[in-house]
């Protein structure tokens, strides 16, 4: 069971990075076995950061066209869950960025660089996989089912 959870985080490290343009913005997505992994790190403003929310439909379409190609499988993720991830993790990246740039304290500031650590890089992944992934399939029921 462990090895389920390993083997698709090592192919990760092994897969190849693609960019995308989005928004006229390079957006990095990696590609393994079950996982994709997008980098919204160098984005730090919150206009960027705003453009990129506008195309996450667009986002999630370009990376399961990819990752079929690659494969030659589908993603098992659907595009609403997948969708609430992104929106979810960019939301507490925005979050941990504005608490960096207004609250001076020093357990805030270490809290706030964990979470935008932890949130400006999105693996998502199938639920065989990926032990968040009934969170997102909720929220997306509850809040982003017109991107079926």
């Amino acid at each position: 069971m462990f090895a389920n959870y390993l083997f698709p985080i090592f192919d990760l490290l092994m897969s190849k990075t693609t960019t995308y343009t989005i928004s006229k913005l390079p957006l990095d997505v990696r590609f393994a076995n079950k996982v994709t992994s997008i980098d919204f790190t160098p984005y730090t403003q919150k206009e960027t950061l705003s453009r990129l929310y506008q195309e996450s439909a667009t986002i999630v379409i370009k990376i399961k066209t990819d990752y079929r190609n690659h494969y030659q499988k589908e993603l098992k993720i659907k595009n609403a869950s997948f969708i609430a991830e992104i929106w979810g993790h960019l939301a507490a990246y925005r979050l941990a960025l504005w608490m960096q740039r207004n609250i001076k304290l020093w357990p805030v500031q270490k809290l706030a660089k964990f979470v935008a650590f932890r949130s400006g890089v999105i693996d998502c992944g199938e639920g065989s996989v990926d032990t968040n992934r009934w969170f997102w399939d909720i929220l997306a029921r509850l809040f982003f089912s017109k991107y079926k």
